[in-house]
């Protein structure tokens, strides 16, 4: 062999060895902290002042928010108006009372507002993930309604077509009414 190849066959072998060396250091250093780490997430004790407390996540114009409290309608004029029992149909704007106090619009443009239609979601306590944008107006991620302090998903679900929907109404596929579920998260 030239000296050409055993210097290239040296290079290849040193080059090659610390490559596998530094792998195998890493690959063990992430079997024994991901497990780790694991351990000591779930072994923090949950607080329940930091779960209802809004969330402030900055990004693009908006902070994202996790609050409780219970679906309003509003009047023309913005305002809160009784809507246990229903609403006005032509106005099918919606508000959220927080159990703090705050009240908070949704964005006009916010089709998933179209859940509180149901006399039933109105009812209930929920929890509301959204976007917070300027003027305290929402703008919808996620609603759950509340159960003896267990978070439910509501939705709406069609048993003929296997269709899952978030909002009532008729189903796409058959035509039939939607069938209002809450499943236990």
């Amino acid at each position: 062999m030239s000296g050409f190849q055993w210097t290239f066959l040296f290079a290849m072998t040193s080059f090659t060895g610390s490559r596998a060396d530094r792998f195998r250091i890493e690959a063990a250093m992430f079997r024994f902290l991901v497990p780790l780490l694991t351990i000591l997430l779930f072994q923090m004790p949950p607080s329940k002042a930091a779960a209802l407390a809004p969330i402030s996540l900055q990004g693009d114009g908006h902070t994202l928010a996790v609050i409780r409290g219970r679906a309003v309608c509003l009047d023309a004029a913005g305002g809160a108006v009784e809507s246990l029992f229903g609403c006005a149909e032509a106005t099918s704007r919606f508000g959220f009372a927080s159990k703090d106090g705050r009240f908070y619009k949704f964005l006009p443009s916010d089709t998933m507002t179209a859940v509180f239609t149901d006399t039933r979601v109105r009812q209930r306590e929920l929890q509301v993930t959204a976007r917070l944008h300027a003027g305290d107006q929402l703008e919808i991620i996620k609603v759950q309604s509340v159960k003896e302090g267990k978070l439910y998903d509501i939705f709406y679900y069609c048993e003929v077509c296997s269709i899952t929907a978030y909002t009532p109404g008729l189903c796409p596929c058959c035509r039939n009414e939607l069938e209002f579920r809450e499943k236990p998260q």
